[in-house]
């Protein structure tokens, strides 16, 4: 197992989600071992921040990291501790975050900050300069202010180290992050942090008027033939030219029967040469005999409805 000082090479180190050092060199098995030692340096760190800010779950883990493109560690080690071989002594977590925050006249802000995941340095090297130099460290890398930082659930120590170290008195927002008061007063709020729009009403082709539909006239019941031909056919395309939609059909649609009647079919209309009146028609098997045609009935009696075109029903 390589020690500290053999993997990170540098006082402050800045790790992504590959968990791979910066100017690394080596081979697959060797970078695999690194990763493996950072998860383990990076998993106890985790678990006494929780412990520290009286947490009930671990914020800050190797896995949580490594599903996190937009989120950067910077590690912090003391040379030469352990004899010469190092100790990483403490950690910050950044990245950004889509929030939406109240500024100082009570209007919702959307943002884009980056915001402090998680700040954490040993309980015995506290008080010694070593979280304010991790903190200006970050700064100077992401070229940002204390001031345009979103900071997650800020503990009390959180919160005296900015006002000790910065100036800054923080103000809780409604979803667990806090702000400085100057920071909807920076100037990169224009692009990242406007206020929400306003619906626009819609535009383009879904408000443009739309032909006449003959098929869906028809469907409805709304066609009539002197709508398509003559002057009124013109006067219609010249109302939907001009923008302005076209009056309503005064045709409607009739109700739509609950049932369709039932009655004897006469077989044949001839009069009997003999007694001179009708005969009664012979019942169909299907139970239908009204008045219909021969060629209007199959073979068994039944009505053959290809010869019913009525209108289409919805």
């Amino acid at each position: 197992m390589k020690s500290v000082n053999e993997i990170l090479h540098k006082d402050i180190t800045k790790l992504d989600y590959t968990l791979i050092p910066p100017n690394f060199q080596g081979d697959v098995q060797s970078m695999r071992l690194v990763q493996g030692t950072l998860s383990r340096l990076i998993n106890q760190l985790g678990e006494l921040s929780a412990t520290a800010q009286g947490l009930n779950k671990v914020i800050t883990n190797a896995e949580k990291l490594q599903n996190s493109q937009n989120h950067f560690l910077y590690l912090l080690k003391d040379a030469n501790a352990n004899g010469g071989q190092g100790e990483v002594i403490g950690l910050l977590k950044v990245g950004q975050k889509h929030l939406f925050l109240f500024d100082h006249k009570d209007q919702v802000r959307e943002v884009e900050p980056i915001c402090v995941l998680d700040f954490f340095v040993l309980q015995d090297r506290q008080r010694h300069g070593y979280g304010k130099a991790l903190f200006d460290h970050m700064l100077k890398d992401l070229e940002t202010s204390p001031s345009q930082l979103a900071i997650d659930g800020p503990s009390p120590k959180m919160e005296q180290f900015l006002t000790r170290n910065y100036g800054i008195h923080l103000v809780k927002q409604n979803n667990n992050f806090a702000i400085a008061p100057q920071f909807f007063e920076q100037s990169y709020i224009s692009k990242s942090s406007a206020s929400t729009p306003a619906l626009s009403p819609a535009v383009g082709r879904y408000t443009a008027a739309k032909p006449h539909s003959v098929i869906g006239s028809v469907i409805h019941g709304g066609y009539n033939n002197e709508n398509y031909m003559g002057q009124g056919h013109d006067l219609d395309w010249m109302t939907l030219s001009s923008g302005s939609p076209s009056p309503p059909s005064k045709h409607k649609s009739p109700s739509r029967p609950s049932s369709l009647p039932v009655a004897p079919a006469v077989a044949s209309a001839e009069v009997d040469s003999g007694s001179g009146v009708a005969p009664l028609p012979e019942q169909s098997p299907a139970g239908y005999s009204g008045a219909r045609h021969d060629s209007q009935l199959t073979e068994r009696g039944y009505v053959d409805m290809k010869f019913y075109h009525n209108k289409l029903w919805c």
